[in-house]
């Protein structure tokens, strides 16, 4: 999948603040880097409905970062693979946790590429319109209590014992668990993405 520039965005920076790695003279690592992303993360998301590069095949959002980094990059990488193999928390549970996340952080490319994610693994339209714009209307109440959990802990730092207790109970200790890490997970994310102004397409309808 490639980004179509969209008329009066032929200036977009798809880098941000940070150096597209293609413009780049790469180490052997980052080379090697670049094309680990490719062929796992970048065929992932394309799976997953999300374009990970432009259309003349760079790297974009958070993977052009990666590529530059490759350390932090790959144990990052790794830490999201292991959670996506193993977590106890459904599919459409998860993209809750994290596009509640990515919305309280303003996070332009993790919202695009989740929403397209939840889509892919049956989130209700009602439920992404919700996570997007403020509104529970149509929420599940795994879903409400994902949404509030992740959502508190992100916003005031802590989580009431009533959100606790509701967690608890939909998802049981270990699911309590992946959410924390899930949201650990995407708090980084969204700070990469929000330093270094890394831009992101357009959300289709």
């Amino acid at each position: 999948m490639t980004i179509s520039v969209h008329p009066g965005a032929d200036d977009r920076d798809w880098g941000g603040r940070l150096p597209r790695n293609e413009s780049l003279d790469l180490d052997d690592d980052q080379r090697a880097a670049r094309d680990e992303i490719v062929g796992r993360s970048g065929r992932w998301a394309e799976r997953s409905g999300f374009a990970p590069t432009d259309d003349a095949g760079g790297l974009i959002g958070p993977f052009n970062a990666f590529a530059l980094r490759p350390a932090p990059g790959r144990a990052f990488n790794q830490w999201v693979q292991t959670d996506q193999r193993g977590s106890s928390l459904s599919k459409t549970v998860r993209e809750v946790v994290i596009l509640t996340v990515g919305v309280a952080w303003q996070a332009d490319y993790e919202i695009y590429a989740h929403v397209a994610v939840a889509r892919t693994v049956g989130l209700s339209e009602t439920v992404i319109a919700g996570l997007r714009n403020g509104s529970t209307d149509g929420f599940s109440p795994d879903e409400l209590a994902a949404h509030r959990f992740a959502d508190e802990l992100v916003r005031t730092h802590r989580v009431t014992p009533e959100t606790y207790a509701a967690a608890e109970e939909a998802f049981g200790r270990d699911g309590v668990l992946d959410m924390t890490h899930l949201v650990g997970m995407y708090l980084a994310t969204s700070a990469l993405l929000n330093a270094f102004e890394i831009p992101a397409p357009e959300i289709p309808d």
